[in-house]
């Protein structure tokens, strides 16, 4: 009669259904580790639209960036009353912000000679973007309207922004009459700062 092996038992030390478990279980935590790592504010491919109704836009006043950089000025929001402004929050690094550049381009063209909309976006600090990033965007993209930069991403928070790019359309009031999320369609934007032309 043969006899074991010291140390043989050890080979059914995990049954089958443990063996299975283990490699899940390792594949949750780095996906749990991995979600944690991902930006505050992710890009957003996604197409959603809510009408707000008259709730007031906050205020700010933040440094206006060029092509090539801080210009040294800023920009407050509410020295915009009396027009109607498309507000863009994006991220310098953002596919879908990189991908709607050339549709605002299209947006500020058709709008160049109407004194009553403006267009404004917004830059935010996520993934390390800083105001040169911004820069370096616009100057990649040939953007024509003014950029602001939110180094501590305190607006970017206090509008409520969860992903980029996200577009708010302020009513000449300063209230915020629309807000659209991820990848949006001239089209859209255009009949959307129509209404709010139409309705001030």
């Amino acid at each position: 009669m043969p006899t074991a092996k010291p140390g043989a038992s050890r080979k059914s030390k995990f049954s089958r259904s443990e063996k299975i478990a283990i490699p899940i279980i390792i594949i949750i935590a780095i996906w749990v580790v991995y979600s944690l790592a991902q930006p505050a504010v992710p890009s957003s491919p996604t197409t959603s639209i809510q009408t707000t109704g008259t709730q007031a836009a906050p205020d700010f006043t933040l440094p206006i960036v060029s092509s090539n950089g801080l210009t040294g000025q800023t920009l407050t929001l509410s020295s915009l009353r009396g027009k109607v402004v498309l507000l863009e929050f994006m991220e310098p690094w953002c596919p879908h912000c990189q991908a709607e550049a050339p549709v605002l381009e299209k947006l500020y063209t058709q709008y160049s000679n109407n004194s009553d909309v403006v267009m404004v976006s917004v830059a935010g600090p996520w993934e390390g973007a800083t105001a040169q990033d911004a820069a370096g965007f616009i100057k990649n993209y040939g953007s024509s309207w003014p950029y602001v930069y939110d180094s501590s991403g305190s607006i970017v928070n206090e509008f409520g922004v969860t992903a980029t790019p996200t577009f708010l359309i302020l009513g000449k009031d300063g209230s915020i009459v629309a807000r659209y999320e991820g990848d949006q369609t001239l089209d859209t934007l255009s009949a959307g700062l129509s209404a709010a032309l139409t309705a001030s």
